[in-house]
């Protein structure tokens, strides 16, 4: 009793140390494989968005596009993948090689893309196993029951929505496709049209095509920071599965599949884990796909600490008070109408007094009256009477009388006196 109890607790602590141990070597995320440096959810991303598979190749050759990490002959250059599409009736094997040397090819991995009877396409992409290990399968969210019971509609797709949490908190929105959202991707639509010319890339060891150079790949650390920013997206839309949708397709495959004997001394050698001697690098990748996104340092922290969503940076807008009695003016108003009338207020005496009269004003009636009177003022009656006195007197009877009879008695020399108007001897 016991030795088994010893044997059962002697065990326990070998399976501890060794997860200890291997959580200690082996990274997060990491297969401790050469696929490491392709990362199937983003070549899965690309797959999705593109419109042709010429297309496809170009872009997961792109620099740029910093997909491919990809180094199978130790040559410090990046490998070359091109695509092959081989067709057998409705299902699709879309084949990702790499030439090692004029020799040999190395598959990568490969697209099972499979239309049914209702118009539906299933995807999946699976690595080979020499770079992946076995099984190693991914494909969009499917939701299950709908594919079973829907029938497709062109002018509707359907998305459900779920929401999954880790233990850490972080919260990860899953899209759940159906075969007939799939359907309708670029690239699918166009492998399924009429005109469909089968794509098969005319480049081999030693040629390539004229837009393409290789360049020095990067430490794995490096590549998964630069990557570890999308995984919430990646995961959010595609999945993990150990189950194949068309075994048929499966097997049909590794009818045609390529291995070369060198990588997998490589492999054997283990001389690929140098990859990952530079786990310092990780930041210097996360700094990379801020550049390429336009991301600010401070959102760069933002998403480093775990928060599900960042607010985009507004340019701060000032509101300067208008001063008294001045009129606001309007930014978005021309500035040949910024004046305006004010409405349905009339002025108070006051701004009437100290501000010009406007145009086209009619006096009033007392202003009028005041303005006419000094040029065409009549002069009252007694005024009148007074100036025509003055001007046109004529004598009194007395005055007159009296004065024709000095007059008489001064021509005719008599010595008779006039009183009162009367003649005296």
């Amino acid at each position: 009793m016991k030795k088994s109890l010893h044997f059962l607790l002697l065990c326990f602590c070998s399976l501890f140390i060794s997860n200890v141990f291997a959580q200690s070597t082996q990274q997060p995320d990491s297969l401790g494989l050469p696929g490491d440096n392709l990362n199937l959810y983003a070549v899965m991303e690309l797959f999705q968005t593109s419109e042709t598979l010429e297309g496809f190749e170009r872009k997961l050759n792109s620099e740029t596009e910093k997909i491919n990490n990809l180094d199978l002959n130790n040559d410090d250059k990046i490998d070359y993948i091109r695509v092959m599409d081989h067709v057998d009736g409705n299902s699709h094997n879309i084949v990702l090689q790499v030439s090692i040397n004029e020799k040999e090819n190395q598959d990568v991995a490969y697209f099972i893309v499979d239309k049914n009877d209702k118009g539906g396409v299933q995807i999946q992409l699976i690595g080979d196993e020499a770079l992946y290990g076995k099984d190693y399968i991914l494909e969009p969210n499917y939701t299950e029951a709908a594919d079973v019971n829907e029938t497709p509609n062109p002018g509707y797709v359907k998305k459900s929505t779920q929401q999954s949490t880790d233990e850490n908190g972080n919260t990860t929105i899953i899209n759940n496709y159906t075969t007939y959202e799939t359907a309708s991707w670029p690239v699918v639509r166009y492998m399924y049209a009429p005109n469909y010319m089968i794509w098969v890339s005319p480049w081999r060891w030693y040629y390539y095509p004229d837009y393409w150079t290789p360049w020095e790949p990067w430490y794995w650390h490096r590549y998964y920071g630069y990557h570890s920013y999308r995984y919430n997206y990646y995961y959010g839309n595609y999945r993990y599965c150990h189950n194949y949708r068309n075994p048929i397709a499966r097997n049909r495959y590794y009818g045609r599949r390529m291995v070369s004997n060198s990588v997998v001394v490589v492999i054997r050698s283990g001389n690929f884990r140098r990859t990952y001697s530079r786990p310092d690098e990780k930041s210097t990748g996360k700094i990379e796909y801020f550049k390429d996104k336009g991301i600010s340092p401070n959102k760069g922290r933002a998403l480093e600490e775990g928060k599900p969503k960042i607010e985009t940076e507004t340019p701060k807008t000032t509101i300067r008070k208008a001063p008294k009695n001045k009129t606001v003016e309007n930014p978005n108003q021309n500035p040949n109408e910024q004046e305006q009338k004010p409405l349905n207020k009339r002025p108070s005496k006051v701004n009437v007094e100290d501000n010009e009269k406007p145009k086209n004003t009619k006096p009033s009636r007392e202003s009028t009256i005041e303005n006419v009177k000094p040029n065409n003022t009549k002069p009252s009656r007694e005024k009148s009477n007074d100036n025509i006195k003055q001007n046109n007197t004529k004598p009194s009877r007395e005055r007159k009388i009296d004065n024709i009879k000095v007059q008489k008695n001064q021509s005719s020399g008599s010595g008779k006196k006039i009183e009162n108007g009367r003649i005296k001897p």
